[in-house]
């Protein structure tokens, strides 16, 4: 008698943004039940978000530090410059936009006298009295070290670009060699591993802090939550607009067309999260659907994914503005634009990079570290709002700089309406 193979089942992948969205779900379920019992747990989620802070710092400077002294010769000249022009102009521009829209449409405004902001407790000062000439010179340490020990990640991430620069040059000039980078780029990854395997707890820390969170305060809380993803995603939306017009015009091709062919890498985006993911996508939609020129999509749209997050500008100054007006907190507009600006240059390539992401910027203005629970849920929604501008923004840096070149786009594959063969 013949035996029929039996087929094994297959093993189903851990999704840890699955999992942190159910965390949030059960911990707000666990928290109207039991009430403020659930305090008591709060401390697991403090250890987590602790945990996830541990290293941001050294984290921050190695990603940095390999972005900008992995720059060649070629990147820093001709093409390679008026790229990381585009980047660095619509990455202030998205800060600057998000700061108005937050500002103007208030998503965290009217909690003032509930228990959520009476019983915060405020890491530092704020910045609201301070001047612009003051915000700016705060951007400049003295003393690195001193720096790094205080978590003062704007003067760090100051250092990082200045000592990337130099690397860059020294690599450069000594046929890419440069022990330093070496060290750089392997510590980064080290790093990173100890960021990942703490995600993996995620879910726990949300479900502990969330249920805490919601026990202690009651269902006010989750207020911020709809209309901040409603300020975020339509903050978001209104830049790819403006970008897409922008870019039509320089361009002179159809919104519309110019829509209908960066639709699959903006699904790609939305659907994984990944800037890293959806890049060869991106690169063959560029050259082919989009006729820009190959040397102009090899170089910009590799080098936008480091440097290049109007996303990540977008989410990080948003959140921040919400943060702040749940406390009651002001801030200078200049200096919001230039940390979420600087801020959005470190972009973790892990689950709960959002997470990881408001770990930086939230300390750094001395706002309340238990507001990142009323967020922690938020992994999957945040993540394809950020990603598909941060995607689809390195994609029209790409076509300026082809624009701006007289055989950068061929022009047929452009308005054609199928890909080029």
């Amino acid at each position: 008698m013949k035996e029929t193979p039996t087929s094994v089942p297959k093993k189903r992948r851990y999704d840890a943004t699955l999992a942190m969205a159910v965390a949030m779900v059960f911990g707000v379920i666990a928290g109207a039940i039991a009430g403020p019992v659930m305090g008591e747990i709060q401390f697991i989620g403090d250890i987590f978000f602790r945990l996830v802070q541990m290293g941001i710092v050294p984290f921050v400077m190695c990603v940095i530090i390999e972005a900008v002294g992995g720059l060649t010769a070629r990147d820093l000249s001709g093409i390679g410059l008026k790229g990381i022009a585009w980047f660095a102009g619509s990455s202030i521009l998205a800060s600057a936009f998000a700061v108005a829209v937050a500002t103007l449409f208030q998503p965290g405004a009217g909690f003032a006298g509930t228990a959520l902001v009476e019983d915060a407790v405020f890491e530092g000062a704020g910045t609201g009295s301070v001047t612009v000439q003051d915000t700016l010179l705060g951007f400049f340490g003295n003393n690195i070290v001193a720096s790094m020990g205080a978590g003062a990640m704007v003067p760090c991430i100051v250092f990082a670009v200045a000592l990337g620069l130099v690397v860059s040059f020294w690599r450069n000039s000594n046929e890419g060699e440069c022990i330093v980078f070496d060290f750089v780029v392997e510590l980064g990854q080290l790093l990173l591993s100890i960021i990942r395997g703490v995600m993996k707890a995620a879910p726990i820390g949300i479900f502990c802090y969330v249920s805490a969170m919601v026990g202690k305060l009651g269902p006010e809380v989750l207020i911020p939550l709809l209309k901040y993803l409603l300020v975020l995603g339509g903050s978001v939306a209104a830049f790819l607009v403006l970008w897409n017009i922008v870019v039509c015009s320089v361009c002179r091709v159809s919104p519309l067309l110019l829509v209908r062919k960066m639709w699959r890498m903006s699904v790609m985006a939305l659907a994984t999260i990944s800037s890293a993911v959806t890049l060869p996508v991106e690169m063959d939609d560029a050259k082919n659907r989009l006729g820009i020129r190959d040397d102009i999509a090899d170089l910009v749209l590799p080098l936008g994914m480091p440097l290049n997050s109007n996303g990540a500008s977008i989410h990080l100054a948003i959140t921040a503005i919400t943060v702040a007006q749940i406390y009651g907190v002001g801030f200078d507009f200049v200096h919001l634009t230039i940390i979420s600006t600087l801020l959005s240059l470190a972009n973790a390539v892990a689950p709960g990079a959002d997470l990881v992401s408001l770990t930086m910027i939230v300390p750094q203005l001395g706002l309340p570290l238990s507001s990142i629970g009323i967020f922690a849920g938020l992994t999957y929604p945040v993540g394809a709002i950020r990603t598909i501008l941060n995607v689809d923004s390195d994609v029209y840096c790409a076509l300026m700089v082809a624009a701006s070149e007289s055989d950068g786009i061929d022009r047929e594959v452009l308005l054609d309406s199928g890909p080029r063969k």
